[in-house]
């Protein structure tokens, strides 16, 4: 009866059906059964016959879902019940647990007697109900939900630099922040409340009835969770948050709505919740406009790309020596566009990588026009740590500057220090190569993040830019705070063989302050604006008549 049952044609039909669809049948008699092959090789089983599979197969069943599952199985086997239906989860070969759903029937002969039980397992996460890792039910069922009727709210968050958390400790890592997280927002969204996962790491939290507000308070008790975690270290999270029908009244409206709110208060300061009005609203269209004009610039050859360039002074002499190139973009329909507006567009897009080769050419070109006409002028330009990501953005810059005849010592690439470098080992290398045939590196905006002196101790500098806002604040009465941190700045460059630049140099006292204090070099508006090329090189002209 076993060989009929067990090697039946019809079952290696079915078995073969869909990889994500797992067939068994059962002789209970003699209680041996048989597996589909993609089921033993997905769950690890000891082979395709299974004596005593119902004992065996329990201990890949969840231990929360046992008593369900057991409770659904022994009705069949008892006789209660002629059918199994029931969703639980099950341990794969890689040790995660996925959703399953369970279907299985008896078939009994004439006197009553259970003949065979056989059934599928289906799995949920392959479906888009429930995802795999954290078991929520994912954006797929919240799909299903019609915002059209009633009043609610609706709360997107994100963790805060979540790549980061990934690339310096690992996927592993990253995956157990991402199932704590979950774990924390079932714990305060409450019983009325419905929790989701988005994509990567963003979570949704559907309040029926709910407001903005009191999703606001279920926020701040997440991130203080965040911070004071245990077990892991600590991490920060941001939100946006809309109501339905106020901001929409379908999934796709919400959604978007729900993004650009979530990006805002990540741009304002982490740790932030941000609730989606007009103002975030017309950012978006303006952001929107942008980075089409943007995209259009780069394709028309860099249509509407410029490079200014502002005088950095020797602190003794106060003659010009170097200059920084600074990037200005605008077209006919956008006079008012800012680099800090554009740059960063430019670098979530990508597109700072096509920009960047263009700014270091443009740079390099003005660099040996200056070198020959006006002999010991030095260029700088800012390169982006996306930039370097490009392995070939070294090699092509030393490149040009072989083609172009530029003297590499009159030339300094600017990593701003607000990169947030994630590869510094990367960095020494990529920037050992250019020092090594001369080329000068600066950190620029020093002191202004957390890893300032972090990424001084993994990259070897050149040159260290003071940033303004310590510069500036220098003739502030009462102010000894900013004056201490320059002291200590220069001392210990001083003692390193760095040289400084003073960035934000205003008026005649700072420049005086400065100056005493030792730094090297000068930059900032007492002196000039950045101005085109034109206007530098006439600045040039006239201080050395």
């Amino acid at each position: 009866m076993a060989k009929n049952i067990l090697q039946n044609e019809l079952f290696e039909s079915f078995a073969n059906a869909s990889d994500n669809i797992y067939i068994y049948v059962c002789d209970m008699q003699s209680d041996l059964s048989r597996w589909s092959k993609n089921t033993v090789d997905y769950f690890d089983l000891e082979g395709e016959y299974i004596e005593n599979a119902g004992a065996k197969w329990m201990e890949h069943v969840h231990p929360d879902d046992r008593d369900l599952y057991l409770k659904d199985i022994e009705a069949v086997f008892s006789g209660a019940s002629s059918r199994h239906s029931c969703q639980y989860r099950a341990k794969n070969k890689y040790n995660d647990y996925v959703w399953l759903e369970c279907k299985g029937s008896v078939i009994s002969d004439e006197d009553g007697r259970p003949l065979v039980f056989a059934g599928i397992m289906t799995r949920l996460d392959n479906q888009n109900k429930y995802d795999p890792l954290t078991h929520l039910l994912t954006s797929f069922e919240m799909q299903k939900y019609d915002f059209s009727i009633g009043n609610g709210a609706i709360l997107l968050l994100g963790i805060n630099a979540f790549r980061k958390i990934n690339n310096t400790n690992g996927f592993l890592y990253g995956n157990k922040v991402l199932v704590t997280l979950a774990e924390c927002l079932e714990q305060f969204a409450g019983k009325n409340n419905r929790v989701y996962r988005l994509q990567g790491d963003e979570f949704i939290i559907l309040s029926p009835n709910g407001s903005k507000g009191e999703l606001c308070e279920i926020f701040e008790n997440i991130n203080d969770y965040c911070i004071n975690i245990r077990g892991l270290k600590s991490f920060s999270v941001s939100a946006g948050v809309v109501s339905y029908p106020e901001d929409g009244t379908d999934f796709n409206t919400l959604m978007s709505n729900l993004e650009h709110s979530l990006e805002y208060a990540k741009e304002q300061k982490q740790g932030w919740i941000s609730e989606f009005s007009e103002k975030i609203s017309k950012r978006h269209y303006r952001t929107s406009q942008l980075h089409e004009a943007l995209t259009k610039s780069i394709h028309n050859n860099f249509e509407g790309f410029e490079l200014y360039f502002q005088p950095i002074l020797d602190a003794k002499t106060k003659k010009i020596v170097k200059c920084e190139s600074l990037l200005r973009w605008k077209t006919p329909e956008i006079q008012d566009a800012t680099p800090y507006e554009f740059i960063k567009l430019l670098e979530n897009s990508g597109e700072i990588r096509e920009v960047g080769f263009w700014v270091m050419e443009e740079a390099l070109r003005h660099a040996a026009v200056w070198q020959k006409k006006y002999n010991n002028i030095a260029v700088s330009f800012n390169v982006s740590y996306i930039q370097l990501l490009d392995g070939d953005f070294i090699d092509k810059m030393i490149e040009k500057a072989k083609e172009l005849q530029v003297n590499p010592r009159l030339v300094t690439v600017e990593l701003t220090e607000s990169c947030n470098a994630e590869d510094t080992d990367m960095l020494s290398r990529q920037f050992e190569k250019l020092q090594k045939l001369g080329f000068q590196i600066a950190m620029d905006d020093f002191g202004t993040e957390y890893a300032s002196f972090g990424l001084l101790h993994d990259v070897n500098m050149d040159i260290l830019k003071i940033d303004q806002k310590f510069v500036r604040g220098l003739i502030r009465e009462g102010n000894m705070a900013d004056m201490a941190i320059i002291e200590s700045v220069v001392d210990m460059c001083r003692k390193l063989s760095i040289q400084t630049i003073a960035e934000g140099v205003e008026t005649e006292e700072i420049q005086d302050i400065i100056r005493s204090i030792g730094v090297s070099f000068l930059q900032g508006y007492l002196y000039s604006k950045p101005v085109p090329a034109d206007d530098f090189e006439r600045m040039i002209m006239n201080e050395q008549c």
